[in-house]
């Protein structure tokens, strides 16, 4: 998994100010985390923190300005759906 997934990892150097987040991520621990989503134009961010996700969307997806977060499990399926 880890052979797929590398390739598509990227490093990035993000600090304050941090971008504005959803209005109930009241956790300032994990602001880095969307502002680093942010900074590298992720489409996902993989956590099992679902306590800070942002608040679900009209069709069930937990998202925010186009970012989408994810169960680690929720992810592993998302990968098997779209056969890497």
């Amino acid at each position: 998994m880890m052979r797929i997934l590398t390739p598509t990892f990227e490093l990035i150097d993000d600090r304050p100010p941090y971008p504005d987040a959803w209005a109930s991520l009241t956790d300032e621990d994990d602001v880095p985390i969307w502002a680093a989503a942010i900074s590298a134009t992720a489409t996902h961010v993989v956590s099992n923190n679902t306590r800070h996700f942002p608040p679900r969307q009209a069709d069930g997806r937990r998202a925010y300005n186009g970012i989408e977060y994810l169960t680690a499990a929720d992810f592993l399926t998302l990968l098997d759906k779209t056969s890497l």
